[in-house]
């Protein structure tokens, strides 16, 4: 799935995220959230970007994923994207320490990446466990996969620490 995503041309990559961000911030869950919790993305994934920047114009708070070792993920408040750092595996985040983190409350919005998700709004991340790891911890509910559509199956394999999802959002529809 990873390798057919990254064979996606780059402005293909950009409408379909588009369609994307349109959806998500047409939702009752984004005009409710005071925090929008997302990555940044990176290679082929869904862009992320212009969807914090709204959430920025529209006054919300922009949190972003910290991954340590040990399934350790915590986020931190980003205003701009300056002062980014690349880590080695190629993900940009703030060089903050666990100091900064901000902890999720009940309507905060949270976008959440992957490799291929289903129809039952299961997800399958990047093997590291760290978003399960996290909603685990915090009870997440608001959590939303983000995918092209020809990243959602029907059915996929799970495990028994995978988490659902509320909803998965993709440029052709919406899994609730």
């Amino acid at each position: 799935m990873l390798q057919e995503r990254s064979k996606m041309p780059k402005d293909e990559q950009l409408l379909k995220s588009k369609k994307i961000t349109d959806t998500i911030t047409s939702l009752e869950e984004w005009k409710k959230a005071d925090t929008v919790f997302t990555y940044i993305d990176m290679g082929a994934e869904v862009k992320t970007k212009d969807l914090i920047r709204l959430a920025w114009s529209e006054g919300k708070r922009v949190c972003v994923p910290i991954a340590k070792k040990n399934r350790l993920m915590y986020f931190v408040e980003i205003t701009d994207f300056e002062n980014l750092k690349k880590t080695k595996l190629g993900v940009s985040e703030p060089d903050l320490t666990q100091d900064f983190e901000v902890v999720p409350k009940k309507d905060d919005l949270f976008i959440v990446p992957g490799s291929v998700f289903d129809e039952s709004k299961n997800r399958c991340g990047y093997g590291g466990g760290f978003y399960d790891t996290y909603g685990e911890k915090y009870g997440l509910d608001n959590t939303v996969g983000v995918c092209y559509d020809f990243q959602l199956l029907k059915s996929i394999p799970v495990e028994e620490f995978d988490r659902k999802l509320k909803m998965i959002v993709t440029e052709k529809r919406i899994v609730k």
